[in-house]
């Protein structure tokens, strides 16, 4: 609770007039009738909001809210994601926690009901969080990813991790993202040990020392991708649009994972077979992201 008043600050009263101040903000900027003097001043406040130290809880706060409107979610997003970009190094142990689980349970109550761009903005949370303290601080990052994988239901949470996956890789190995260029080191240790079967770990690198993010199971992603793939080409994804866009986001997890991955793994896991699959696949979309590895990456169908 400490840690969560650090946050938000302020009293019950004062944060409900911040939020009806917000919102009020938020009704000029996107308002058809508002004048452009009344739009630039409330997106001035808006901007000033970031800054204060209770946004964080108001973020947290707005976008929890599933009543709210989906531009108010997205905002209110956007208050927790710059505070992990520019505030991260000031807060304590305990506070960066709570923003953690903040992010966490924000990503476990994702649904379909929610915008494309809602789910896509909590994904990219997860990654900034993940930068910053992956390997570090969070050790069990993976076996949360794979908790939001296995959820019964809809697509969105595997979705969801597809996203946070492919974020990761190319913000770790082809990015320009200061952070995680600091800490390349153990990031791109941790997605090695998370992406690669346990059994190949220990054929090519027997004297390994394990690192601090742990992993969990022994497939790893490489093996769940291709498991997963083959089952949406299965379900004729001609005709189900939500099978169609989980392929073509796990082939883009394949293009961004491909360049360095282990060898072997991909080998030992099919990811070659299962990318060829997708050139048969009934859907043209599915066939031209297939069309493209091929070309960049030339697998021996």
């Amino acid at each position: 609770m400490a840690a969560l008043q650090s946050l938000a600050g302020g009293t019950a009263n004062g944060t409900s007039t911040a939020l009806t101040r917000i919102h009020d903000a938020l009704e000029v900027v996107h308002g058809p009738y508002s004048t452009n003097d009344a739009r630039r001043e409330a997106s001035q406040y808006l901007e000033q909001v970031k800054a204060t130290e209770e946004a964080p809880y108001h973020g947290f706060t707005l976008a929890s809210d599933r009543s709210q409107q989906p531009v108010v979610r997205h905002y209110a997003l956007s208050l927790l994601e710059h505070a992990l970009r520019h505030r991260w190094q000031e807060y304590s142990s305990e506070q960066a926690n709570t923003l953690r689980r903040w992010i966490l349970e924000l990503s476990r109550n994702l649904s379909s009901d929610d915008p494309s761009y809602l789910r896509n903005k909590t994904a990219q949370l997860w990654i900034e969080v993940a930068k910053r303290c992956w390997g570090a601080e969070w050790t069990d990052m993976d076996r949360l990813l794979v908790q939001l994988w296995e959820l019964p239901g809809s697509a969105v949470h595997k979705e969801f991790v597809l996203f946070v996956l492919e974020g990761l890789s190319e913000e770790i190995f082809n990015g320009e993202d200061t952070i995680a260029i600091l800490r390349e080191g153990a990031l791109s240790k941790a997605c090695v040990d998370v992406f690669t079967p346990a059994i190949v770990l220990a054929e090519i690198f027997p004297h390994r020392q394990p690192g601090t993010a742990e992993r969990c199971g022994e497939e790893g992603w490489l093996v769940r991708l291709g498991t997963f793939l083959n089952e949406c080409l299965q379900s004729q994804p001609q005709n189900n649009a939500e099978f169609q866009s989980c392929a073509i986001k796990t082939l883009a997890v394949y293009r961004s994972v491909m360049p360095w991955a282990v060898p072997r793994a991909i080998s030992s896991s099919s990811c070659v077979l299962y990318m060829c699959n997708s050139l048969a696949a009934p859907s043209v979309p599915i066939q031209l992201v297939g069309l493209i590895i091929q070309e960049e990456f030339q697998p021996c169908c």
